[in-house]
């Protein structure tokens, strides 16, 4: 588990010792379970071992609304989210899923032996929360852009400057993607094949080009294109 991001800078010595000291559970889950509902309270941390996994809310009147997607050494909890009362969220597994539980007060509160890998904890903790509000910068304002056409765009142009290549290759399915971005899948294709025909989008699956090229196309032999 050192490998985990929350666990960064802690040897396997001391992370076994806290793991004793701290309760943790591991447990899992199948495919389409309930992982956690969120309370008003906070009450424990998630960390994400293996499998992927989705936050989503249901309001007052049942719909449905993603939140945010888990992979791998992501976290979740109350302290990642800003659930409101009445509103009910929750995470569930889009795969099988290896979860290990920690609680949120073990890891907040004073250690009696001012232990060093108690304090790196809390830093790795601290930073995590950090990227994880810039996530949620992200999200705000791409759902307040105006149009599909401008939060597609707000959104790919992110993604190809964080890869830092001209093609590109989302982590999402384009359903997930019109979730993601709070728009119709088919207004979403609608506008990609728009921006396609205009030539300011290139895409296959989930590979796209804000330049125009497209590496998966052959040429051929007679200089025509495949």
């Amino acid at each position: 588990m050192q490998h985990l991001s929350i666990f960064n800078g802690i040897s396997q010595e001391e992370l076994s010792r806290m793991l004793r000291c701290f309760h943790a559970v591991q447990k899992t889950f199948r495919r389409g379970q309930q992982i956690q509902t969120y309370s008003s309270s906070l009450k424990k941390i998630g960390i994400l071992l293996s499998g992927k996994a989705h936050l989503y809310c249901v309001d007052f009147d049942g719909s449905y609304t993603l939140l945010e997607r888990f992979g791998p050494d992501d976290l979740f909890g109350e302290m990642f989210s800003l659930p409101l009362w009445g509103l009910e969220y929750i995470v569930e597994a889009d795969t099988d899923c290896q979860v290990l539980f920690v609680l949120y007060e073990d890891i907040i509160k004073r250690c009696p032996n001012a232990c060093d890998h108690h304090s790196q904890l809390s830093d790795n903790l601290f930073q995590i929360i950090t990227r994880k509000s810039q996530a949620l910068s992200l999200r705000i304002n791409l759902l307040t852009a105006r149009t599909v056409r401008q939060r597609l765009l707000h959104y790919l142009t992110y993604q190809q400057k964080l890869k830092g290549e001209g093609s590109f290759s989302i982590d999402m399915s384009l359903t997930e993607l019109a979730e993601y971005l709070g728009v119709d899948r088919s207004s979403l294709m609608r506008e990609i094949r728009v921006l396609k025909s205009e030539g300011a989008l290139a895409s296959k699956g989930r590979l796209f080009s804000l330049s125009g090229n497209l590496p998966w196309q052959t040429r051929k032999k007679n200089g025509g294109s495949s």
